[in-house]
């Protein structure tokens, strides 16, 4: 099962180059800009796009110029926002913590945690620039996200993940990766409250 739909994914591809024609740079470039501003799911079809029809280098080169300037038009819409709204979510009692907790969480927790494929990160991102963390610190870590989103993507799109656990059917990986976000953020308070038990 998981071979044909893996067959019908590559014919898919194929046939939506040989439709695109010309037009597939515009879309990679599009596709690229959007994911940051609006989490869309397209980010491992517009890096394979990219992979087919540019080459593997150049292909990388694209989509990572098209995701930075997604990412820095993400940071300026979440910042004026915060100015035009006079920091509105900072005033709310949940939000406020939320955006807190945002700030004060380590780097790598949220470069991790964002650049998880498949894994529906959205708020997260979103949060990062809202939480007024500062542009230097909002570009490592969307930048770092986004690197680690394209090993992640490279990794399905090789197929080095189906080599080494056997064809693990997708439910399966996804639940990991879940886990994986779930542990990054709460893993070690969690087994610092088990500890305080015992």
């Amino acid at each position: 099962m998981e071979y044909l739909l893996s067959i019908n994914f590559e014919q898919f591809v194929d046939e939506l180059i040989f439709i695109l024609g010309s037009y597939g740079f515009i879309i990679i470039i599009v596709f690229g800009i959007m994911h940051p501003l609006f989490e869309n799911p397209l980010a491992l079809l517009n890096l394979s796009l990219a992979f087919l029809l540019l080459g593997i280098p150049l292909g990388f080169l694209v989509v990572f110029l098209s995701n930075l300037v997604g990412i820095l038009l993400l940071y300026l819409a979440t910042t004026k926002f915060n100015t035009k709204s006079n920091d509105i979510l900072f005033e709310k009692n949940i939000s406020s913590k939320v955006l807190n907790w945002v700030n004060t969480t380590a780097t790598w927790r949220h470069i991790l945690v964002i650049g998880v494929p498949m894994i529906p990160t959205y708020p997260v991102k979103i949060a990062v620039p809202l939480s007024k963390v500062g542009f230097k610190k909002y570009m490592i870590t969307l930048v770092g996200a986004y690197f680690f989103l394209y090993f992640g993507n490279s990794l399905i799109y090789f197929g080095v993940i189906g080599f080494l656990t056997n064809n693990l059917p997708s439910y399966v990986s996804f639940g990991l990766l879940l886990l994986f976000v779930v542990y990054i953020y709460f893993g070690r308070s969690f087994f610092k409250k088990n500890r305080i038990y015992e």
